[in-house]
C-alpha cells in the first residue's frame, strides 16, 4: 500500500520543492517505486525541475493532479505531494484525509521558526492534522549549531521534528538549475548534501 508524503509551508524560501524532488529521488535511489504529484499550479517547481531534466529525465514521474491514475498512485510504495504555495488552512486540514505524513520545511532563523510554530499550532488543534506532522529544518547552516539547538528548542516546546537537518549546500541550487539531483552535480559538497536527504528519507520510511 502507497505511504502518502505532503509537503507543505506557509512560508515560501524554505525549499518546499527542493525537498519534494530529492525526497523522491532517495526513495527511488533505495528500491522505492515513488511518484511526486506537482498540485502548486500557481509555480509548479517541481513540474519545472523535470521540465529542465530535458531527455535525461528524472528517475520518477512528476506529475499535475491531471495527470494522477489512481491506479498508478496504488502501485506506487512512496506518493509525495507537492501542496500549493502558502495552502489555506482549510486546504491543510484535507491534507489529514490524503496524507499519511504532513512534512512542514522550515529555515532556523527566528522568523522562520516563528512562522513554523503559529502553523504547527493551528495543525495541532486540528487533532488528527497535528498528529501527522513533521518539521523538517532545511537551509541549516553547515558550520554551528543553528540546527541542532533550533531542533531541539522545537522539541522542548512539544513539537515533533526530524532527527535529520538538511544543511544549505550550493549543490541544490545547481541542481534545481540543470533539473537534477544534488548527487549528480559537480560540486565539492554534492555528496554531503545528498546524505542528509538520503538519511532523512530513511527517517521517514
Amino acid at each position: 500500500m502507497s505511504r502518502v508524503l505532503a509537503i507543505t509551508s506557509e512560508k515560501g524560501g524554505v525549499g518546499k520543492s527542493t525537498l519534494a524532488v530529492h525526497l523522491a529521488g532517495a526513495f527511488t535511489e533505495r528500491g522505492l517505486s515513488t511518484v511526486l504529484v506537482d498540485e502548486d499550479g500557481r509555480v509548479g517547481s517541481s513540474l519545472r525541475w523535470a521540465e529542465r531534466a530535458g531527455e535525461a529525465g528524472l528517475s520518477f514521474p512528476v506529475l499535475t493532479p491531471d495527470d494522477v491514475k489512481p491506479k498508478k498512485l496504488a502501485a506506487a510504495d512512496a506518493v509525495l505531494i507537492d501542496t500549493e504555495g502558502r495552502p489555506k488552512r482549510k486546504e491543510l486540514r484535507r491534507l489529514s484525509e490524503r496524507a499519511d505524513l504532513i512534512l512542514v520545511p522550515s529555515g532556523v532563523s527566528a522568523l522562520e521558526l516563528d512562522s513554523t510554530r503559529e502553523l504547527l499550532e493551528f495543525l495541532l488543534e486540528a487533532g488528527d492534522v497535528g498528529r501527522k506532522t513533521r518539521i523538517v529544518l532545511t537551509r541549516v547552516p553547515p558550520v554551528g549549531h543553528a540546527g541542532e539547538d533550533a531542533r531541539e528548542n522545537l522539541r522542548d516546546e512539544g513539537l515533533t521534528v526530524c532527527n535529520t537537518l538538511v544543511r544549505q549546500y550550493a549543490a541544490y541550487q545547481k541542481a534545481a538549475e540543470l533539473g537534477t539531483l544534488a548527487r549528480d552535480v559537480r560540486d565539492t559538497r554534492a555528496a554531503v548534501a545528498w546524505a542528509d536527504i538520503l538519511a532523512l528519507s530513511r527517517e521517514l520510511l
